[in-house]
């Protein structure tokens, strides 16, 4: 369903409130840490408890797929109680008498870390995707899977594929230069092989800051990983524990309302803001600081003032990867340009975030110069059009930020963003920036 975004103008003539008064909001827990969680206390020894739990595309995936592999999970109110798996009479912890079969869906996150799981039965489990996924990069996990004497049978390299078992190995090498969610894969199984696991890492790794929360994740549940250099081991004899654990607000849900606030003017608050998160994309509020954007902090919350006028920036975006579309969006109502470095990775992402998001913004009026990792983007005033979305979440949350100053922005396939964030145009509009979906015939 297209949804069309209705600029603060049209909004404020009906409206008595001021830009000057705060606006609070609440956001969803982390899908990231969410998405780590289930897998880590899936595999440990006791049961977990996990609270604010986002109920998306994803998170349901995740849950039907490891339901499939027989753990046991239930969710429902934000609450997800995860179990040990129990012998079922027909198995031991890791066979089963018949084959496997699920479908992650949409979520590239789960399908690296589900196909590393599945290496852990003892018959072989299909593992089926949707045809976005598809288009995804499987190949440099599979080889590492492949080394470990796991087999792999695949057409293309990428899923769908079928995955047998067990692991007979405990070295391989890993190129983590396209996704840094191989590596958090054999992580997380690691401790549950015979031997341990070493990986030594070849070419360039990326998005850094992921991998370290899931180590940190692995730590704060009883597992240690050692890193000494590009070798990374996790000693055989450790166990996952299970955990009582409140997941914190999502850095990434959060930059689309701290964009609106910088483009807007208007002054929001984020609440259960997550100041000590490893995620690189929590130290996005820095970025928009760079562009002018001022900011207060407390313990327990962010609050952005904007004045509306920015400056473009040069900067390295490397670490904060699934924000870069909110800033491309910014900059694109700043003064002067702004180059965007070290993004070479978002060609592999739900879309080529570098190329489709050059296009989109290309269509709405904005000068914007793509390059293999790279976005150079002129400000200027974004014009009417409509918004493709190539079925990413992100490409739809950020593009509708151009709809702020700008009539006639339409965002086509708007659901999307079910993916991550369902709430996501009821929080917008509770901030300020409304739309109406195709169909809708209210007036409020």
């Amino acid at each position: 369903m297209n949804r069309t975004i209705i600029p603060i103008n049209s909004v404020s003539k009906n409206n008595s409130s001021s830009f000057d008064d705060l606006i609070s909001v609440r956001l969803p827990g982390s899908k990231y840490i969410a998405n780590r969680l289930l897998p880590l206390c899936a595999l440990a020894s006791t049961p977990s408890h996990l609270s604010n739990v986002v109920d998306n595309d994803d998170i349901n995936a995740a849950t039907k797929g490891l339901k499939a592999l027989g753990y046991q999970l239930e969710f429902g109110n934000s609450e997800m109680k995860i179990s040990p798996r129990q012998n079922n009479g027909d198995s031991d912890d890791h066979t089963f008498t018949k084959n496997i079969s699920f479908n992650t869906h949409h979520s590239g996150t789960f399908s690296r870390f589900v196909t590393v799981i599945a290496a852990l039965e003892k018959v072989p489990v299909e593992i089926n995707c949707s045809e976005k996924m598809a288009t995804r990069p499987m190949k440099e996990l599979f080889d590492s899977l492949r080394e470990l004497g796991v087999k792999i049978d695949s057409q293309n390299e990428r899923l769908p594929a079928i995955v047998n078992g067990p692991f007979k190995a405990n070295q391989c090498k890993l190129d983590a230069s396209r996704s840094s969610q191989y590596l958090s894969a054999l992580l997380i199984v690691a401790p549950l092989l015979d031997n341990g696991l070493t990986i030594d890492l070849v070419g360039k790794q990326v998005s850094n800051a992921y991998v370290d929360m899931t180590i940190n994740l692995m730590n704060k549940m009883g597992v240690k990983v050692v890193r000494d250099g590009n070798q990374l081991t996790v000693s055989s004899g450790q166990e996952y524990k299970g955990i009582e654990y409140t997941v914190p607000c999502d850095p990434v849900s959060s930059s689309y309302f701290m964009g609106f606030a910088a483009i807007s003017g208007q002054k929001i608050k984020i609440e259960a803001f997550d100041h000590k998160s490893l995620q690189g994309e929590a130290q996005f509020y820095k970025v928009l600081e760079k562009m002018g954007v001022r900011f207060e902090k407390d313990d327990s919350s962010l609050t952005i003032i904007s004045d509306g006028e920015l400056k473009g920036i040069e900067i390295d975006m490397g670490e904060m990867p699934d924000v870069v579309q909110t800033l491309a969006v910014v900059a694109s109502h700043a003064k002067g340009k702004t180059l965007i470095k070290n993004i070479a990775h978002l060609a592999f992402k739900e879309s080529d975030r570098i190329k489709d998001t050059a296009t989109e913004l290309q269509k709405a009026g904005i000068k914007v110069e793509a390059g293999d990792d790279y976005l150079l983007i002129e400000g200027g005033k974004p014009i009417a059009t409509e918004i493709e979305t190539y079925d990413d979440h992100r490409m739809a949350m950020s593009m509708a930020l151009l709809g702020t100053k700008t009539d006639g922005i339409v965002i086509k396939d708007a659901n999307v963003v079910n993916k991550s964030f369902p709430s996501y145009w009821d929080l917008l509009a509770q901030v300020g920036l409304q739309s109406k979906a195709e169909g809708d015939t209210s007036d409020d």
